[in-house]
């Protein structure tokens, strides 16, 4: 006849469990011995008096100092004869009143080969003593055993030494980090003043884990928690406290809410991005303890989730959420105040928003807590603007479609919307123009002043239009050519820095900085006579010209060249226009009025002044080359004055 009884593979238990190398994980065991000991001062003691309880938690160290493993010992009630036939027992039923599930034992048999167990315990003949090693053999588990009278004190003692290397490698290398991490995930003990003296230490260093937790709380509150299951109202407590940053017990955040059962940590949820703090003032943190009789009955075997619905867990965390906005009013308040100082200053840099955000301190409030980076409230302001938009879209569209009686009114608050997104744009881009010309004032000034070397002209040419660019790689809004003419940013095609090879069908190696072939953007006249503009930049101050060594030269070589080559072309070698010999030319020379740059010019001859500036210009007949030759200080003042009304309207002047 078949067998039908249940067979036990512990080997294959043990195996099975979960429990990967690190430093959270390496604590476990521990965590799991100091449960048991726990549990074993409650049998002697009785809940209320857990305060006669005393456990130490050595950490043994080998020859260079490092941790290997910990031996804890406690003055609970012993390993006597249920309390050993319970140890046993894989998946025991004998601590299941004190939530325990029968397995933590096998957890030690993960990261350790052999754990050795001392206890004395009461007997009706006296005191006895049991001593044996816990290894992981499938027949004899328990070895080495040896039974004896005893005299003294009832208690355990559980070396957890040496852990495997695996394990070892990975257990916090300072003591208080230890010690925090233990307080953290016994946090339920820790909130009672009538909890066991635990001290924990090393060679070097002893700490009693209440006094420690109890001096380093700075301050502390507890919230009843409600919530609905299967029709029924569950009562729980929320325990929340302020804390030293290193008390956070997980490298992935600072503050944290846990969910316990039976007086311990099972899960924890990051609550940084949630409250909208890291460290609090830079050396505290924040973490709350959920326990209740719902969470006791839904812990699994390895106490490390909850058998409850993904909806029942997410309502819990929003409860909690709501109180723990209520214990850290003050420190949220002054994340409101950073939020609400990044969003004035977003808005006054991007005038865009200026419409959406007239009343910032409403856009704050709307923010998650933990939007704090300027980049973030740029992304939330620009979510915001788009909505409100749409929403002014659907609401007009909605009174047309059914026609409402206040559609004339929906109508003007649509129109209103657009305009003041409109507005909000448009000043916006100006006030870019106004920040730009500022940079540029300040890139043509001297870079040492006492060598007095100016600004290469290269970095001024790629703040105007990018060097290595072309039209079809830039957008209206991405050059500057507008600082020079208006007229310049309206060219359909143009390069910048580009050899003159890349531009036609020449084999020219020479880099003019920018030209400009065709005027395009609904101004093209579609005829060969529209002028092809190139544009110089010289150093700022430069005054080093010759005969042989000026802009002027330069352009003519550049425009000999291109008429040569016959036709200026795109990248992709497709045609733009054709250069025949009569193909006007407008050369924009940007560079400072230097004596040396003056002897050209006389030199040449042929160049006017501009009254009342510093520029000049020139046609060259043989060349069929308009120059115009404008000082840096002409430049800036020059887009200065053709933008003055705008500057003037949104009250940034110079």
């Amino acid at each position: 006849m078949a067998e039908t009884g249940w067979l036990s593979d512990p080997i294959g238990r043990i195996s099975n469990l979960s429990l990967a190398p690190s430093p959270k994980n390496t604590l476990q065991p521990m965590f799991e011995a100091l449960m048991n000991s726990i549990h074993a001062i409650e049998e002697r003691f009785g809940r209320d008096h857990l305060a006669s309880g005393i456990i130490d938690i050595e950490i043994t160290q080998n020859e260079a100092g490092g941790y290997t493993g910990f031996i804890v010992s406690d003055n609970g009630a012993g390993l006597n004869t249920e309390n050993m036939t319970s140890f046993r027992k894989s998946d025991s039923m004998k601590k299941v009143k004190f939530g325990g599930k029968g397995v933590g034992r096998l957890l030690w048999l993960k990261v350790a080969d052999r754990i050795e167990i001392t206890s004395t315990f009461g007997h009706v003949d006296g005191l006895q003593s049991i001593s044996f090693d816990f290894i992981a053999d499938a027949t004899t588990p328990i070895a080495n055993l040896v039974e004896a009278t005893a005299s003294g004190d009832v208690g355990t003692v559980v070396r957890l030494t040496p852990l495997k290397t695996a394990y070892s490698n990975h257990i916090p290398v300072k003591l208080e980090t230890i010690a925090v991490r233990t307080v953290a995930h016994f946090i339920n003990y820790f909130v009672n003043i009538d909890c066991p003296k635990i001290t924990l230490f090393d060679n070097q260093k002893r700490i009693v884990l209440f006094d420690k937790f109890a001096e380093d709380v700075i301050r502390d509150e507890k919230y009843p928690v409600l919530t609905m299951v299967d029709g029924e109202t569950r009562d729980l407590s929320l325990n929340c406290f302020l804390v030293p940053r290193n008390y956070s017990d997980d490298e992935k955040g600072t503050n944290g809410l846990f969910f316990g059962a039976h007086g311990r940590a099972v899960t924890r949820y990051d609550m940084d991005g949630v409250i909208g703090l890291k460290a609090i003032e830079e050396k505290y943190a924040f973490f709350g303890y959920l326990e209740g009789q719902i969470l006791n009955d839904a812990v699994n075997d390895t106490r490390t989730e909850f058998s409850l619905s993904e909806d029942t867990i997410d309502e819990l965390k929003r409860e909690c959420i709501s109180k723990i906005h209520v214990f850290l009013k003050d420190e949220i308040a002054r994340v409101r105040e950073r939020q609400l100082e990044t969003i004035i200053v977003v808005r006054n840099e991007h005038l865009r928003f200026y419409n959406i955000a007239k009343n910032p301190e409403e856009i704050a409030e709307k923010l998650s807590l933990g939007t704090q980076k300027e980049e973030d409230i740029f992304v939330e302001m620009s979510r915001h603007s788009l909505r409100q938009y749409k929403k002014a879209r659907r609401e007009f569209s909605e009174a047309k479609k059914k026609g409402l009686p206040d559609i004339e009114q929906r109508a003007k608050e649509y129109v209103a919307e657009l305009q003041d997104e409109s507005l909000s744009s448009l000043a916006e881009y100006v006030y870019k123009r106004k920040l730009l010309l500022d940079i540029f004032e300040e890139k043509i000034g001297f870079a040492d002043i006492e060598t007095e070397k100016a600004h290469y002209e290269r970095v001024v040419h790629d703040l105007i239009c990018p060097l290595g660019s072309t039209k079809s790689d830039l957008n209206y809004e991405d050059h500057n050519l507008w600082v020079i003419d208006d007229r310049l940013a309206f060219y359909s095609y143009f390069n910048s820095d580009k050899q003159l090879k890349a531009q036609s069908p020449s084999t020219d190696i020479r880099r003019p900085d920018v030209t400009l072939f065709d005027l395009g953007m609904g101004f093209d006249k579609g005829s060969s006579q529209e002028p092809i503009t190139i544009i110089e930049f010289k150093r700022p101050k430069r005054n080093d010209y010759t005969m042989a060594d000026n802009p002027f030269t330069q352009v003519q070589d550049y425009v000999k060249e291109l008429r040569k080559a016959g036709e200026a072309c795109r990248f992709d070698g497709k045609t733009i226009r054709v250069i025949d010999s009569d193909a006007p030319f407008m050369c924009q020379i940007i560079a400072d009025d230097t004596p040396s740059l003056r002897d050209v010019m006389d030199r040449l001859n042929g160049f006017y002044k501009k009254a009342g500036s510093k520029s000049y210009y020139r046609w060259d007949s043989h060349f069929k080359i308009f120059m115009e030759v404008t000082s840096y200080s002409d430049l800036i003042s020059g887009a200065k004055a053709r933008h003055a009304a705008f500057f003037e309207k949104l009250g940034i002047q110079s």
